[in-house]
């Protein structure tokens, strides 16, 4: 299981020239294997090692270490643009990769020592309090990236062994929506309204400064970047963290499989809503948080799972947020239907069938 700690970096003002100069000479080193790459129609990293290295030392005079760094992360660069049939990519000296080699840090004393064309540069950073937890992971390696606030910041990729669930503990099925962000199969509802709410200020406060198109206006879209990105990653964290702690250890989480469910063509006043359902980041954060815990999260088939019956197991109808079974004369929370209906779909495979549901499903067969 991996992790990446953002660091702030303490470096004094003559590190920080020296940090400035190394972004600058790994960018115009960058750019120049870009070029070699198009001009010798070559995109092997062994083969373009032979071409740029000794420019690489000598022209831009680079460590060893960054020079096989930079002539590798240009050619992958421009191995995915010809593959993509896209642009040829620029490096903007933003951020340096360093590896094992390159580098040496210290999680516990908070020090860093970084490779430069003017030799290893040792400097202090300061980890965040929530991450204090994270200091005796295994460090793999890391990115010095220099962010729009002027502030150097080292983001570490750290590295534990996962924890894999026995899948003996608490099944929950859980159905993602629209009206309903989560539903689970042990009822509980976590509606849209307020998300949503949210999301719809920002639309339209972002249409109201753009415009305007002044000066003050653009400083105000300036400090909008990134803010409903921030909301809506704090309650896909909070969501996902509900759920791990009810399922608990050895517990397993069943997802609907949602892959292409934006391929689907709805009406136009539907559009603005599934464009903005962020159901794949709750997914990607259920899945670390799940190797973390000792929990499973697993996938049945999103088919029919919402115009099934619960209880019977025989299709119904679905208006809004209802769901009314005529073979069996339930009437529940479309939703939460929903959400049973995937438990119900995965324990069978497991040998572990609910009990209520196959009995009330052998009377309605039988009938």
């Amino acid at each position: 299981m991996m992790k990446t700690l953002q660091t702030v970096l303490e470096e004094t003002p003559q590190q920080r020239v020296i940090l400035d100069d190394t972004l600058a000479r790994m960018s115009e080193a960058q750019n120049f294997v870009v070029a070699s790459c198009y001009e010798h129609e070559e995109t092997n990293t062994f083969r373009m090692h032979h071409f740029t290295y000794p420019v690489l030392r000598k022209k831009f005079g680079l460590p060893a270490q960054l020079a096989v760094v930079a002539n590798k992360y240009a050619c992958s660069a421009v191995k995915g643009a010809v593959r993509k049939k896209g642009r040829q990519p620029v490096f903007s000296g933003r951020a340096i990769h360093y590896d094992a080699r390159s580098s040496s840090i210290s999680l516990e004393k908070g020090l860093a020592s970084l490779l430069t064309p003017r030799g290893r540069v040792k400097v202090r950073f300061t980890i965040p309090k929530y991450f204090q937890k994270f200091v005796m992971w295994k460090i793999k390696e890391s990115n010095l990236v220099r962010c729009r606030d002027r502030k150097y910041r080292l983001m570490i990729s750290i590295e534990k062994i996962t924890i894999k669930s026995r899948k003996t503990g608490k099944v929950v099925g859980v159905d993602r929506g629209i009206n309903n962000i989560i539903a689970t199969s042990d009822g509980w509802l976590h509606d849209s309204i307020h998300v949503f709410e949210i999301k719809r200020h920002y639309v339209s406060l972002r249409g109201r400064l753009q415009s305007k198109g002044t000066p003050s206006a653009r400083r105000h879209l300036k400090k909008l970047s990134g803010k409903e990105k921030r909301f809506m990653r704090d309650v896909n964290h909070c969501l996902s963290r509900r759920l791990i702690d009810s399922a608990e250890k050895d517990g397993v989480i069943v997802l609907e499989n949602l892959k292409g469910v934006r391929n689907v063509r709805h009406r136009r006043k539907q559009n603005w809503l599934f464009s903005n359902w962020a159901f794949y980041q709750l997914e990607q954060f259920l899945a670390y948080k799940a190797e973390e815990s000792g929990v499973a999260v697993e996938f049945i088939p999103a088919r029919d799972t919402s115009k099934t019956c619960s209880i019977c197991g025989i299709r119904g109808q679905r208006h809004g947020s209802i769901f009314r079974c005529k073979a069996c004369g339930a009437v529940l929370n479309a939703d939460l239907n929903a959400a049973k209906n995937i438990l119900h779909r995965y324990t069978p495979l497991t040998g572990c069938c609910q009990p209520a549901y196959c009995n009330a499903e052998k009377a309605v067969t039988s009938h």
